[in-house]
């Protein structure tokens, strides 16, 4: 929250971050005291019935409220940015897509990697027709915040009573809505979840095979403890035409870096992509910009990209489908 959405948030014109809830009030408080926001409260209802003027909210919470808070604000009437992954379960997600259509209330969440420049860039070759039929979509997401050599803690990502998956809930859904943004609805997944560190309660390492409706496959790697940087993404599209290459992480120059390259021949060359501004904050900025574009009336400066409701609770289809479809290993048989 204070590395990305506050600051993507203080960077929009004409706006002002005047109040905050955390999991007590004494967090609120703190958080008050030392970001300089005007309010706290211990809960959203208090937050509301104060009625002061709120015209938007951001849901930063642990995954496990994340359904509860949204629904309270587009109750409201409250246009809201909720953090990835919108609930923990699949029911929950599109009990409030139904919700925010009967409110017609805007709603976002935050799949913000989507306004990288990089991947903008891919999806605009991809539209364009420049790579072709899309074949095979490779993605990965390593960030290893929790490695035991030099990562924080564990928190309450860990916990199975607030999170409902580890590394893929986490990063998993990241890459799985590029997936889907880029390339089409995911129809079919098998997955393996993997836990490396002591004590863990859930994944630290999760990979899925996907089938989308176009016929296109994908396989997809998510981790927070393998080596990466931040967000430390990698996208390989396969088309008839050629392929594409996108990485996201800060410790390249300039956090990004697009090749695209011929279907035959020799490794093509990097595109020229939009400059990024600060790495942790930047897509955030972009993403929570095009938001405020929409509840003001005004044209979205990235097109379509603004993940909706109703693509957030594809991706927890998906999620929910990986959780259950863990693959059955099998011994495989040597002869001498």
């Amino acid at each position: 929250m204070r590395s990305a959405l506050l600051p993507a948030l203080r960077s929009q014109p004409h706006t002002i971050v005047t109040a905050c809830v955390a999991g007590s009030l004494a967090e609120a408080d703190d958080l008050r005291a030392a970001e300089g926001i005007s309010r706290s409260y211990a809960t959203i209802d208090q937050m509301l019935a104060d009625g002061e003027g709120i015209d938007v909210a951001v849901v930063a919470t642990p995954d496990h409220v994340h359904a509860a808070d949204v629904a309270r604000f587009l109750a409201a009437g409250i246009p809201v940015y909720c953090e990835k992954p919108l609930a923990n379960d699949a029911p929950s997600a599109h009990r409030l897509v139904s919700l925010g259509e009967r409110t017609n209330v805007a709603a976002t969440v935050g799949f913000s990697f989507r306004f990288n420049p990089a991947v903008q860039a891919l999806r605009r070759d991809l539209v364009g027709g420049r790579l072709g039929e899309v074949w095979l979509i490779e993605l990965a997401e390593h960030n290893p915040q929790f490695h035991p050599d030099g990562g924080k803690p564990m928190n309450w990502k860990g916990d199975p009573a607030q999170a409902g998956g580890g590394a893929l809930f986490e990063y998993g859904s990241h890459v799985i809505d590029m997936a889907a943004w880029l390339v089409g609805p995911i129809k079919r997944v098998s997955s393996s979840l993997k836990r490396v560190l002591p004590g863990a309660r859930l994944d630290d390492i999760a990979t899925l095979q996907m089938e989308f409706e176009s016929g296109a496959s994908g396989m997809l790697v998510s981790s927070w403890v393998l080596s990466g940087g931040f967000p430390g993404i990698s996208l390989r599209v396969h088309g008839s035409k050629g392929l594409g290459e996108v990485w996201v992480d800060d410790r390249i120059g300039g956090g990004q870096r697009y090749r695209l390259s011929p279907a035959m021949g020799e490794i093509g060359e990097d595109r020229p992509v939009g400059a990024m501004q600060e790495l942790r904050s930047d897509a955030a900025r972009r993403h929570i910009g095009d938001f405020l574009a929409v509840i003001r009336g005004e044209t979205p400066e990235h097109g379509d990209t603004l993940p909706t409701l109703r693509q957030a609770a594809h991706v927890q289809d998906v999620l929910e489908a990986a959780l259950a479809a863990t693959v059955s290993w099998q011994n495989v048989s040597t002869s001498k």
